[in-house]
């Protein structure tokens, strides 16, 4: 059940992400209810299974299947946006050979990912934010990766 409360953790966070997608992208439909409550379902997540309460986890999957149906039928055009962005995201971020080392040392070691971005952001301030982002990534995954783990471990 602990693998199945990290899953569920892993697509609050995706919904999360489609729905930011969202936000984003339009000017026509609020979907702040929809990212707080994925936001506060992710937040609940975390802490049941810290507290070893995995039968919690059917009550975010639900949640997490019923919003991505919900954000279908409230935007459409900017959902199929978000499915088809993903692919040429992977593809950008992986073959950019002259880039691909900074982002992998910055999200590894994201304390040096800092410091690389406050280094080059007045010379070559393409590359500083491309050490930023990833360090800013590679943090929050250490974060909730070591809160996972340390909940379910605890």
């Amino acid at each position: 059940m602990a693998a199945f409360g990290f899953i569920t953790l892993v697509l609050t966070g995706f919904v999360f992400l489609y729905y930011s997608y969202i936000a984003n992208h339009t000017e026509e439909h609020d979907v702040s209810f929809f990212l707080s409550v994925a936001l506060i379902s992710m937040v609940m997540n975390l802490f049941t299974n810290a507290g070893g309460i995995f039968a919690l986890a059917w009550l975010y999957l639900v949640i997490d299947v019923v919003f991505l149906g919900v954000g279908w039928l409230v935007d459409l055009e900017n959902s199929v946006g978000f499915y088809t962005s993903i692919g040429p995201w992977f593809k950008n971020t992986f073959t950019d050979t002259q880039t691909i080392g900074w982002k992998v040392l910055s999200f590894v070691l994201f304390p040096a990912g800092i410091v690389l971005y406050f280094v080059n952001y007045n010379g070559n301030n393409t590359l500083a934010k491309t050490c930023g982002r990833a360090a800013w990534f590679g943090c929050l995954c250490v974060l909730l990766l070591l809160w996972a783990i340390l909940g379910i471990a605890l």
